[in-house]
């Protein structure tokens, strides 16, 4: 009987992987050489089948590395997302089709050492004389994506990771772009971690922090001068359908170009969207603002990055949905 995409278990679908692969090790075996191969055909094959699973995906890939600094891959993970990719991957395992790569892919991602062997590729790249300023680039994107993409999806974790980066330097490989993305992992852990020490500071001492400039605290009420009813009520159909970094500095952009809100920085907002929504989990504060950063950034004729391509539909979208009915 054929399972529904949206009722399985990540862990029930891993293990009728891991079924797939015990009774398929030639196949398996097969395609794991062919992404094994120096001339990256089997990389190839991957990135056509993304492309034809969710149709805009290469064109998604392109426009994000050439960014200057492509490391948020909030949007990626939206237009995956939105394209239900997973349904469309556990569809076609089930179906068992002759000449699909889903099931080798699959199998070879759960337990093989499918997102270290492309990250060891690209930062081989990287190494090469060869490579050309843009492979460079185009090669240090793919790491971050892939390490990225492998802990959010929970295929490996940080400590996996760190111990790849120590592997690799013992072999005497140069891991350069890995050594960057660890270092953020640790930022990360430690901004997080002195953000909860200085809140359990204040909260003991029960006063606020003397340094600094006073934090200025305003609710989404105060924030919105003019139909403030509908205004609210257009913010929370939003939120229920897009949520990341990039889906809330663009509402913030919207929101204020349109002089929906008062002016306020980002920090404001954001205070303000997480003080009214308490049953909403939101994406922290530094990845709105790396996110307006990012969309803001001026380009070629004065342009931002928000003013072009998939962004400027994406803020199109957002108007449309302020001036629905």
């Amino acid at each position: 009987m054929k399972i529904q995409p949206r009722t399985i278990k990540h862990e029930k679908f891993k293990e009728m992987v891991k079924v797939w692969l015990d009774t398929h090790r030639e196949e398996y075996c097969a395609f794991a050489e062919e992404v094994s191969k120096r001339d990256r055909s089997g990389f190839q094959r991957i990135f056509q089948y993304a492309q034809f699973a969710a149709p805009g995906f290469a064109g998604m890939v392109t426009a994000k590395m050439s960014e200057k600094d492509p490391k948020d891959l909030d949007s990626i993970e939206v237009f995956l997302k939105d394209a239900d990719i997973a349904s469309t991957l556990v569809n076609e395992f089930q179906s068992q089709e002759p000449d699909s790569i889903v099931p080798s892919m699959l199998a070879w991602m759960y337990f093989g050492n499918s997102w270290e062997m492309m990250v060891a590729y690209n930062e081989e790249m990287i190494q090469d004389k060869e490579t050309s300023f843009v492979d460079r680039i185009k090669a240090r994107f793919m790491i971050f994506v892939t390490i990225k993409m492998s802990i959010a999806n929970g295929h490996r974790t940080k400590e996996d990771w760190r111990e790849f980066r120590k592997i690799q330097k013992s072999m005497g490989s140069a891991v350069p772009v890995t050594d960057s993305a660890i270092a953020e992992f640790d930022a990360e852990e430690s901004a997080a971690t002195a953000h909860s020490t200085d809140a359990e500071t204040t909260d003991e001492k029960k006063e606020p922090m003397k340094r600094g400039r006073k934090k200025v605290r305003e609710t989404l009420d105060n924030l919105i001068p003019d139909n403030t009813g509908r205004i609210k009520g257009k913010i929370s159909e939003f939120l229920k359908l897009r949520s990341s970094g990039n889906d809330l500095a663009m509402l913030y952009i919207y929101l204020h170009e349109d002089s929906h809100i008062r002016s306020c920085d980002i920090s404001t907002f954001h205070d303000a969207l997480s003080e009214h929504y308490p049953e909403h989990k939101f994406v922290g504060l530094r990845g709105v603002q790396k996110a307006h950063q990012q969309l803001t950034t001026p380009m070629m004729g004065g342009k931002r990055m928000i003013d072009m391509g998939q962004d400027k539909k994406n803020l199109d979208n957002i108007r449309n949905h302020f001036e629905a009915a």
